[in-house]
């Protein structure tokens, strides 16, 4: 029977959100379980890709990017020939602002070292812009139990000059503190990289990747399938970090979003 026969309902979760959050989209139908007729959806101009829960549920992670206006953004869902139009509010939100001073080569990049991290960047870019399968298990985890020393937006002006965002969260550790999979994927960077040290990124499917920073040491290989949970290396202090922490972030669609709300999404 085509899918346009069948009637179906949108859920967001939550229903509000801030700048730089990652939402939930259900998609529920009473259309055949069986049938591979995906819904289609739209939110700040972007196509956004469903998977097919257990409970035979159309689930779709949005992110918001940190620039994106408070307001009520539109959301357009198509199931077959039906189409319906929902609403998220996006709060407004005052992100920290931090004044630091640090000696300035670690703020002034010399020719050479610029010219590796741009190498580095557009690397990094090019990870990100995979769409492989999904892979990732259930809910994400946070990758350590230390406590958080810097949390994701945060504005920080080096120096009185340069302007960075911080576009992850930081966790305390001692230099040898595990650090755990936020979820299941595969390794596709492991690497020593000039702002991140050891690195290493796992790809989660779907565009979702999680990234950690200056670790002292891996425990993984590069192209080795994760486990939720499973430990992949150990806190530290390399690259441009200082003192001992993890940097963990979070890329969805090549958008950076804030690991909190992603770990208190019910998956």
């Amino acid at each position: 029977m085509p899918l346009h026969l069948y009637a179906f309902n949108v859920e967001l979760k939550p229903v509000e959100v801030v700048p730089g959050d990652v939402f939930l989209l259900k998609v529920i139908t009473d259309k055949n379980p069986a049938s591979s007729d995906f819904p289609t959806a739209e939110f700040a101009g972007k196509k956004i890709d469903f998977y097919q829960d257990t409970d035979n549920h159309f689930i779709a992670l949005v992110p918001v990017d940190i620039d994106t206006s408070p307001k009520k953004h539109i959301i357009t869902v198509t199931s077959g020939e039906k189409e319906k139009i929902i609403r998220i509010r996006v709060k407004p939100y005052k992100f920290l602002t931090k004044k630091i001073t640090l000696p300035e080569e670690k703020v002034i990049l010399g020719p050479e070292d610029l010219k590796r991290a741009e190498r580095e960047a557009g690397l990094l870019k090019s990870f990100f812009s995979q769409n492989t399968a999904r892979a990732w298990d259930g809910r994400f985890i946070t990758p350590t139990d230390t406590p958080v020393s810097e949390v994701f937006g945060v504005k920080r002006i080096m120096n009185g000059e340069k302007t960075s965002v911080h576009g992850g969260m930081d966790y305390k550790g001692e230099t040898g503190t595990p650090i755990k999979a936020v979820n299941s994927g595969r390794v596709v960077l492991k690497d020593e990289l000039f702002f991140g040290g050891n690195t290493l990124i796992i790809d989660h499917g779907m565009g979702l990747f999680s990234v950690y920073m200056h670790l002292s040491e891996f425990r993984v290989s590069k192209d080795e399938k994760i486990l939720k949970g499973q430990i992949i290396g150990l806190a530290g202090m390399t690259g441009r970090a200082t003192g001992p922490h993890l940097h963990l972030g979070v890329k969805l669609q090549g958008i950076n979003v804030n690991p909190l709300s992603l770990f208190k999404l019910d998956l």
